[in-house]
């Protein structure tokens, strides 16, 4: 486990950085992260560079022992650039323009911003690539963030094409996969293809679709582009990441984008705490991007007072958040950051000192949150999460039916979530999943809204349900093909013999308008989308009571060997994903933990080299204590402590345990 900190040298006098270093180490800090907002430090006028600060920053840095994270710092750009070439303020759906003076104000694909970016980060590694303090590089900040991925100017547009040209090889190709003639969208040349932008009658899913998958490739491209330039001047002995937002930048494919990378970064940011499902699956998903563990680049050091109200981080949280993301799969912590900024838009998000370099509360919470980190690591360290259960994430259908949601109020991320909510208040540990992932040793998979019905998913999915694992699949699916138009199969598709239904329509009820289905004794209202569902193999385990389908199916479940392939054809309510998880959880024989709820958060590990080690972490989200029942002679050790517990025990508010069974 290492300990980090985001450090800007530029804003200190230069004869404070080396009593900044000795802090730092004596705080148990060990990788300093720099640079990502330095440009105008870097390079004050147009091709005249100045890293000589840089480089004795790091000097100072490195003669207390702190190796350097060295980032490029293609987010904030300089004024000076920006009044060379204006044209680089990216602009929104609707035309209008950003304008300097914040970050991320820059399109991706504006070309004159692009050389500018080739050439300082060229500066960056052809002198600082092989400096013995270098431990890896950050490409970039954020990429994404502020809604920034999106970009709808004339540079966007032109690269859209250059981008289709490449994808359907001729322009015939292309009018053939998206029904061109359909309101005559039937294109003669490349170069009359449009970006998605505001029109009177919606936008054609299929451009829609395939702009958000360029959207992702040019955030990827952009990365590559540094990386390449990094490994030519400065060598490739550094791993190099970037900080990803997770779901927070949907128009990011963080499974792409994490197959570029040596390491998955993510930036860590609970703030209230009020949303324990979203921060576990944030950082369940930079595990899966990067199929291991995981570096959180930014871990919260303080209260984050801008643009809207926060509280200040309780006693304990800090250290609480820590341990839940150093569980999840993270080996690297640095926290952000190491001083509150003295001015801009920034200067009430705290860091680990405040502005004025006093320590505090947060100060001492944190030091002894890092010498927990660095002494404990090694019980739990390459013992991820031990995942029976399955949750698979697929962008295009979440941009498939963003571009189209059939007329009802789908939101695949939202249902996505509410599932691995309910996995997690029952203490079930998941693996987040991109198609045509290996699919062997999970008894449990769900795939929320497949839209897109792709022939290899289900010869996979019913390989999976026949060797005796359970599956469900939620509705729409199997409506669309790869181009976001129908698929000349009716719902769903190929995974019929999967599921063993037909759905020859649906219904989407508006206006206030529910229907009612009963699942094991228990009713719940949907509405926002019904399939009308006819069995052809499969059985029916709930029915509709209302409208003119009423008595046909709802939830159906088809028997593969000793597997099961179930199918919710309802959205509804989370109520009812939580019962149809418990139903899932008992037929797939997935334990369950009694003490996980909506406060306590129960991880439990993979196996460990002997029957000493660890079984799982648990931590209390909490101002109050929690009182956790053990078994008739059950007894476990917290190795946190060392102290032994037996009948019962009680985590603290905030507290943390990592338990052992004795």
């Amino acid at each position: 486990m290492r300990i980090g900190v985001a450090y800007y040298p530029e804003h200190w006098p230069e004869e404070r950085w080396a009593e900044d270093a000795r802090l730092m180490r004596e705080m148990g800090v060990e990788a300093v992260r720099v640079g990502e907002f330095a440009w105008s430090r870097l390079e004050p006028r147009r091709g005249q560079y100045d890293l000589d600060w840089l480089e004795r920053a790091i000097e100072v840095l490195g003669s207390e022992g702190l190796s350097v994270i060295l980032c490029t710092p293609t987010a904030a750009p300089p004024p000076w650039l920006f009044h060379r070439h204006p044209t680089m303020a990216p602009e929104d759906r609707e035309g209008k323009k950003w304008y300097p003076g914040s970050r991320r104000e820059v399109c991706l694909n504006n070309r004159p911003y692009r050389r500018y970016v080739l050439r300082v980060v060229r500066e960056l590694a052809r002198n600082l690539g092989s400096h013995p303090h270098l431990l890896a590089w950050q490409i970039d900040n954020e990429l994404g963030c502020h809604e920034s991925g999106r970009c709808y100017c004339g540079d966007c547009e032109q690269a859209f094409r250059e981008w289709l040209k490449r994808r359907y090889g001729t322009i015939e190709r292309l009018n053939k996969m998206w029904c061109g003639p359909f309101w005559s969208q039937e294109y003669s040349d490349w170069h009359y293809i449009p970006a998605p932008r505001r029109t009177p009658a919606g936008l054609h899913p299929s451009l829609a679709l395939d702009y958000e998958r360029f959207t992702a490739a040019t955030i990827r491209d952009f990365c590559a582009e540094q990386r390449e330039l990094i490994e030519n001047y400065g060598g490739a002995t550094r791993p190099v990441t970037t900080n990803t937002l997770g779901l927070g930048t949907e128009q990011v494919n963080q499974f792409v984008l994490g197959a570029l990378l040596d390491v998955v970064a993510y930036d860590n940011y609970p703030a209230d705490g009020e949303d324990l499902g979203f921060v576990a699956m944030q950082l369940d998903l930079a595990r899966a991007a990067g199929g291991g563990p995981f570096w959180v680049m930014e871990q919260q050091a303080g209260a984050t007072l801008i643009r809207r109200k926060r509280s200040q981080p309780r006693p304990g949280q800090l250290r609480l958040w820590s341990v839940q993301a150093a569980a999840r799969g993270a080996d690297m912590i640095c926290y952000f950051r190491w001083r509150t900024c003295p001015a801009g838009q920034e200067m009430h998000w705290y860091g680990i000192l405040d502005a004025d370099g006093s320590s505090g509360r947060r100060t001492e919470e944190l030091r002894s949150t890092m010498a927990l980190l660095k002494e404990k690591a090694h019980l739990w360290e390459g013992r991820p999460p031990r995942a029976e259960v399955g949750l698979l994430l697929d962008y295009d259908a979440v941009w498939a039916l963003g571009a189209d949601s059939m007329g009802a109020e789908l939101d695949p991320l939202a249902q996505f979530r509410a599932f691995f909510a309910a996995l997690l208040c029952r203490g079930v540990a998941v693996d987040i999943l991109p198609p045509e992932s290996d699919l062997s040793g999970y008894s449990l998979l769900i795939a929320p809204m497949p839209v897109i019905g792709r022939v290899k998913d289900a010869r996979a999915w019913t390989e999976f349900a026949t060797e005796g694992s359970v599956i469900l699949v939620t509705a729409p699916v199997g409506y669309r093909d790869q181009h976001n138009a129908w698929l000349m199969t009716p719902p769903p598709g190929p995974h019929k013999e999967l599921l063993g239904v037909t759905v020859p329509e649906h219904d989407a009820l508006g206006r206030g308008r529910m229907n009612i289905l009963t699942l094991g004794g228990q009713s719940f209202e949907v509405g926002g989308f019904c399939s009308v569902i006819e069995l052809c193999g499969a059985e029916s385990l709930a029915s509709y009571e209302r409208e003119y389908y009423a008595g046909s199916p709802a939830i159906t479940r088809c028997r593969h060997g000793q597997g099961e392939a179930w199918f919710l054809g309802a959205v509804g309510e989370e109520a009812l994903y939580q019962h149809v998880v418990d139903r899932l959880l008992e037929a797939a024989g997935v334990p369950t933990s009694p003490w996980a709820s909506e406060s306590v958060e129960v991880i439990p590990l993979s196996g460990g080299p002997d029957e000493q080690s660890p079984e799982s972490f648990v931590l209390n989200h909490s101002a109050q204590p929690a009182e956790l029942e053990l078994a008739d002679g059950e007894r476990v050790r917290d190795l946190l402590t060392e102290q032994t517990h037996e009948g019962s025990l009680t985590l603290p508010g905030y507290g943390v345990m990592l338990l052992q069974r004795r």
